[in-house]
């Protein structure tokens, strides 16, 4: 890789890089052992700013993950340690709300074309519905099939809420909130899994409405079409297989794409290919850890996997599997969000930087240092927006 430019993590005036600032093209990174979040403009590489989202004092949040509102003006950070969700206004980068949401608040979603922010309240088994317009909460979801929710991903009239800690992926009904049916993994009985982690931690769903969820213990893979209701066998890739990621960028099929997901394997380091039809390649190309796969609109045939302990970024060919690059970021990855304009935006945990790199040419564009202790999790608009 190529570094482009470097730079440092100083103190600005947010109110002054406001002014001139895109909203449209920031990023928001937390950390979670520390409680400053860090902005910056990811299409011009300018720092923006940094503010404190402490919700108590001498405390660290925990801070979780940061989803940006579709029109970019506000961000919610969730502060698990805190039980809390903190309400940020980007135009300023001040506080405007902090507030109670539940146990152990993790992940959250946008539910698309309305103004609700679902955030999973994970030792409550809850799944709590924020009003966006009133930041006031309309519901809490519970069911018995809700075991320690992990994220909330939606599709025509549903949602769909993986349990970590459980056999199922619950499916709600958006026009009453409640659970109707469930997706048990094949083998399984529906109800609480042992271990930590041990059930499904994600269940994407790709453009075309296909559903891929994985199961931590069995390493079979949940292939299902949302939109025809339609499910195969479930696909057996390994064990320890933290979650199936699918491109959100892709073409629907009817556009020349395709559906599938790439999913790891800790326990075997490997990389499994996963199509629709319940076909699956399996790769040598993964690590002993690996929170994400990124896709990007600027590199169509490829995709980019996470290595966590190997300090890496290996770029695969989605096709044949062979390794094109491997890109070394010199610390530890979690997760990373991909810009719709090709740039892989990488928090590196163990240095406390942030690394944008160039899907296209493998360039690494610019690097911030000092954006926190322990990067967790980055968010853009429109951004592949993930966490672990």
């Amino acid at each position: 890789m190529t570094l482009i430019a470097l730079f440092a993590c100083t103190p600005s005036d947010p109110l002054d890089a406001a002014e001139s600032a895109d909203l449209l093209h920031r990023a928001y990174v937390v950390s979670n052992e520390s409680n400053e979040m860090f902005v910056f403009d990811y299409e011009t590489l300018e720092e923006i700013g940094s503010l404190d989202t402490t919700v108590t004092n001498g405390a660290v949040n925990g801070n979780h993950m940061a989803m940006v509102g579709m029109d970019g003006k506000t961000i919610y950070t969730t502060a698990a340690e805190q039980d809390a969700l903190v309400i940020i206004d980007a135009a300023t980068l001040t506080v405007k709300k902090t507030m109670p949401i539940g146990d152990h608040a993790t992940h959250m979603a946008l539910r698309p074309g309305g103004s609700e922010l679902w955030i999973m309240a994970e030792d409550d088994n809850t799944v709590v519905v924020l009003d966006t317009e009133t930041d006031t909460i309309t519901h809490a979801i519970t069911d018995p099939a809700i075991t320690l929710p992990h994220f909330a991903r939606f599709s025509g009239d549903y949602a769909y809420i993986p349990s970590i800690g459980g056999n199922q992926i619950s499916i709600v009904e958006l026009a009453t909130y409640t659970v109707i049916d469930t997706l048990v993994g094949d083998g399984l009985l529906e109800g609480p899994c042992e271990g930590d982690p041990c059930g499904y931690a994600d269940a994407q769903i790709d453009p075309n409405g296909v559903l891929f969820a994985s199961n931590f213990t069995t390493g079979k893979v949940i292939v299902y079409d949302t939109v025809t209701g339609e499910r195969g066998p479930d696909v057996s890739v390994g064990s320890q297989t933290w979650s199936a990621f699918v491109d959100p960028f892709s073409p629907l099929i009817e556009d020349g794409g395709d559906s599938f997901a790439f999913v790891p394997s800790w326990m075997t380091s490997t990389i499994s290919r996963i199509g629709a039809d319940g076909t699956a390649a399996i790769w040598a190309a993964g690590d002993s850890e690996v929170y994400g796969v990124n896709f990007s609109a600027t590199a169509p045939g490829e995709a980019f996997v996470l290595n966590r302990t190997r300090h890496e970024v290996a770029v695969l060919d989605r096709e044949s599997g062979e390794v094109l690059d491997t890109l070394d970021v010199g610390g530890t990855t979690e997760t990373g969000t991909t810009t719709p304009d090709g740039r892989l935006l990488l928090p590196i945990s163990s240095t406390g930087e942030v690394a944008i790199i160039d899907t296209a040419t493998h360039q690494e564009l610019a690097r911030f240092r000092g954006v926190g202790t322990y990067p967790w999790s980055v968010s853009t608009v429109d951004g592949q927006n993930y966490c672990h």
